[in-house]
């Protein structure tokens, strides 16, 4: 008896990139590039990547990617880079804390009234 593939974005509307790895899909990983028949963002293998993991390391990691499917988020990051730039600076805790402080803040500001 042949398996069912398994659809693991419940049915919803999968957008394809000009990379055969790479998706976008409404409602997963708030619309960020993931790698094809997973929730992986493609996000997630670039920082790896840049924080010095080998592409081997990312694997071990991530046992359940191909080579061909790191490749090609590494590859989709330089053809889409101010998108995937954008994306890498929203997630840092460079862009969160300042916005974390505030309403650290503004919740003490609250309880002292």
């Amino acid at each position: 008896m042949a398996k069912k593939a398994r659809n693991i974005y419940g049915g919803r509307p999968v957008e394809r990139s000009d990379h055969p790895h790479v998706v976008k899909v409404q409602g997963v990983a708030s619309g960020e590039p993931v790698i094809s028949g997973t929730r992986i963002m493609v996000r997630t293998i670039i920082e790896q990547y840049q924080l010095g993991n080998s592409i081997d390391n990312i694997l071990w990691d991530f046992p359940q990617l191909s080579s061909a499917q790191v490749h090609d988020a590494l590859s989709y990051y330089h053809d889409h880079k101010k998108e995937m730039d954008r994306l890498l600076e929203q997630a840092s805790y460079e862009h969160w804390q300042p916005i974390i402080e505030k309403i650290k803040h503004d919740r003490t500001e609250n309880i002292s009234k």
